[in-house]
């Protein structure tokens, strides 16, 4: 008497659906705001930033004295 076997086998599938979402238009639009900022930033720094280019500036401060 012979002995039947049953075998299985599960295939994957045969293509798989990848939904993503669409970038918001808000979120484009603030990058896009980031990065002319981070420009202009950079270039105000380039050109002297903070300093006074070199221009002496006086400052009058008062006399204090200090006892016990």
């Amino acid at each position: 008497m012979p002995i039947e076997r049953e075998t299985v086998i599960e295939r994957p599938a045969a293509t798989e659906t990848v939904v993503r979402s669409s970038p918001s238009p808000f979120g484009i639009i603030g990058i896009i705001i980031a990065v002319v900022l981070a420009v202009l930033l950079v270039m105000w720094l380039v050109s002297g930033g903070i300093t006074s280019n070199g221009d002496a500036i006086n400052v009058d401060l008062p006399n204090v004295t200090v006892t016990q």
